[in-house]
């Protein structure tokens, strides 16, 4: 039997990308960057350690995925929704960011990916493009890359500039759609049943 702290271990980071990723998965947000650790339940031939749920967690979650950065207790994660990202990606505003970036203009959504993948490996932080890919305003981007005044905001998920109309709205929408999530998901209380409930919230909470 595998140790009570590496079922734990699943159940509880489960629920949260599970909860996290809600508005990825409707399709609303692009892409949601997190950080998966690992519980350590084995070790390679080699003696490297090895979470037993990880791939299996992913799996659950039915999104696409690129590991942006990979260490040993962790993982920085981006999952995405595949439709929603080629739609933002799209967007003139969120195009000239990445071009201004160094992207190449004529790439898909995949190698503008595979890139901000390469960024991430060179980088000794977070580039300062990614909130591009995690359907920020580009306003918001493109203000937090020249250092601008910031617009104050109360309980703010990222940094605002500019008027702060369009970017409070989306917050309030990613923020309505896991407190629905986390109702469903209360409810359900196991995961595949979350999984086949979860295509409601369109309807519950006014998704188009």
């Amino acid at each position: 039997m595998l140790p009570t702290t590496c079922c734990d271990h699943r159940k509880n980071l489960l629920s949260f990308l599970l909860l996290k990723t809600a508005a990825v998965r409707r399709g609303v947000k692009p892409g949601e960057l997190l950080r998966v650790r690992r519980c350590f339940t084995e070790e390679t031939p080699s003696g490297e350690p090895v979470c037993l749920h990880r791939r299996d967690i992913l799996n659950i979650l039915e999104l696409d995925y690129v590991e942006l950065l990979v260490e040993r207790d962790s993982s920085l994660v981006l999952f995405y929704h595949t439709e929603a990202m080629k739609r933002a990606l799209r967007d003139p505003a969120n195009r000239a960011i990445l071009a201004r970036c160094g992207y190449p203009a004529d790439a898909d959504a995949r190698a503008l990916l595979n890139e901000l993948q390469r960024r991430f490996l060179l980088a000794s932080g977070l580039p300062h493009e990614v909130g591009v890919f995690l359907g920020y305003p580009a306003k918001d981007v493109a203000g937090f890359m020249a250092n601008l005044p910031r617009t104050p905001v109360e309980h703010g998920r990222w940094a605002v500039y500019g008027d702060a109309t369009e970017s409070v709205a989306r917050m309030t929408l990613y923020r309505r759609i896991e407190a629905a999530a986390e109702r469903v998901l209360n409810v359900c209380g196991d995961t595949r049943t979350f999984l086949e409930h979860i295509s409601t919230l369109n309807t519950t909470i006014g998704v188009m």
